[in-house]
């Protein structure tokens, strides 16, 4: 029996089915995985510096060839960058020397100078100690004699002003006594002078200073030593600033030598696991400071660069699982997201030996983690680093499975 429809069931039939499809149409996204064919295999490069300028003497393994940890990876060695400054440092030692040994002998000299200037000046200051005693002992004889003399004088001008009175003599005779009486006082001052002045002199003279007539303050033998014991004075910090001069370049000097005894040779190691990607040094080339000798693949770290739509920057969450196959093989991978990169972010400093994946207008450049794929146990196929991938994001359904088969 044939089934007959209405007009209007058959409208309420194809709106039915219409919206059937719409809704698969929406949700057909977000209810399959997203497969995404571009992806790119990479890996980072870590570049080997020379440490030392100088030549290689041993060659760098070649290309594709495995190296470890500490492995050595060539041998540079150096025989003429330090012998420059050696020979400066050298010389400039031997020119302190030299000045040492003139600073020494001049102020053995000036010792030897200084000594006999100092023994002039003590016998002048002796001699003239005893020079000024004897003129200090006649001043005083002096004075003690004029004394007696003024004490005579005064007896007789008393005897002639008696005299007077008693009209026996002239007053002539009295202005005699009177004169001759301020004579021998006036010496007798004279005489006091002296002494004191001699007294002052020998005081002056315990403290080295001549004070006597035609004479400067010190004599020629005491300006001298004092001119003398200023110049070793200066020679004694010349000699110092020498000595100071020479430990330091002597200690360079030391530091030097050692130094250019650790560059005569100097082994080069690698840094990582890995292998040679890149030899950018031959044996037996010159090399300067800090010039790349090789570039090394790490293939610890295995990432895959894959572009999708800048509208599922939003949606894939950092640590999400995705599965990965490399073009050409049947064999699938575990993979988790580990960034997003937009068309204008700027490259990391690290090195890497592929390039990523062109992105086209409304894309970002997806990071995918592939921990312990075992790329490195190949090491002739490069950790195949560069390969095409292809990268399988799950959508809601599978999250649903994946979470319903693990309950």
């Amino acid at each position: 029996m044939a089934l007959r429809f209405s007009r209007g069931q058959i409208v309420r039939l194809v709106v039915a089915v219409v919206i059937v499809v719409i809704a698969v149409w929406q949700l057909a996204p977000l209810t399959v995985s997203d497969i995404r064919p571009n992806g790119v295999v990479n890996a980072k490069l870590v570049t080997i510096q020379a440490p030392i300028s100088g030549q290689l003497v041993r060659a760098i393994p070649d290309v594709g060839e495995p190296v470890s940890t500490g492995t050595i990876v060539t041998r540079i060695t150096d025989d003429t960058e330090p012998q420059a400054l050696l020979a400066q440092l050298d010389g400039e030692n031997q020119l302190l020397r030299s000045r040492q040994t003139a600073l020494v002998e001049k102020l053995a000299t000036l010792n030897t100078l200084r000594d006999e200037l100092s023994g002039r000046v003590r016998e002048m200051i002796s001699g003239s100690k005893e020079s000024l005693r004897y003129k200090l002992l006649e001043a005083e004889a002096r004075q003690k004699s004029w004394n007696s003399v003024v004490k005579e004088r005064e007896m007789s001008l008393r005897r002639q002003k008696t005299l007077l009175a008693d009209g026996h003599v002239a007053q002539v005779r009295v202005d005699e006594a009177e004169s001759l009486l301020e004579q021998a006082r006036q010496e007798f001052e004279r005489a006091s002078a002296d002494r004191e002045r001699y007294s002052k002199e020998a005081g002056s003279l315990d403290k080295g200073i001549f004070v006597g007539d035609g004479q400067n303050d010190v004599p020629y033998s005491q300006q001298r030593l004092d001119e003398v014991v200023l110049a070793i004075a200066d020679l004694n910090v010349q000699l110092a600033e020498t000595r100071g001069r020479m430990s330091s370049i002597e200690r360079q000097l030391r530091e030097e030598t050692m130094r250019a005894g650790r560059r005569e040779s100097m082994l080069v190691r690698s840094p990582i696991d890995g292998l040679v990607w890149r030899r950018m040094a031959t044996e037996l080339a010159t090399v300067t400071k800090n010039n790349d000798l090789a570039k090394l693949l790490d293939c610890s770290e295995i990432r895959v660069e894959v572009p999708v739509d800048e509208s599922l920057s939003d949606t894939i969450a950092t640590g999400t699982q995705v599965t990965v196959r490399l073009q050409g093989s049947p064999e699938t991978y575990k993979g988790v997201v580990s960034g997003v990169r937009g068309t204008r972010s700027v490259a990391p400093e690290l090195e890497y030996a592929a390039l990523p994946p062109l992105l086209k207008k409304d894309e970002v450049l997806l990071v995918v983690d592939l921990p312990d794929v075992g790329f490195n146990e190949r090491p002739e196929t490069f950790c195949n680093v560069g390969r095409r991938a292809e990268v399988s994001i799950p959508g809601r359904f599978d999250s649903w499975f994946g979470a319903s088969s693990q309950s």
